[in-house]
């Protein structure tokens, strides 16, 4: 399922740590071994998916590249 957001999602690991990026939200998804963000930065969100599997991500570069919604805190810019 995809929806539409618009947020910013801040990364919820010390800046001494990485998150690693994904392809697609969807259960096919593949970790990208070169893309990370690194702990405690944020980034703008147009989209969360969830996959079939019940996992979370939110898209945060506009080719496509989601970070799981377990690693990161949502704030919602349109208030």
């Amino acid at each position: 399922m995809l929806e539409n957001v618009h947020g910013i999602v801040r990364v919820n690991q010390d800046s001494r740590y990485v998150v690693f990026l994904f392809d697609t939200y969807e259960v096919n998804r593949k970790m990208l071994q070169d893309k990370y963000v690194k702990g405690e930065s944020a980034w703008y969100t147009d989209a969360k998916g969830t996959g079939d599997d019940g996992k979370a991500f939110y898209r945060i570069a506009e080719d496509g590249e989601w970070i799981e919604a377990e690693y990161v805190t949502y704030i919602d810019t349109n208030e």
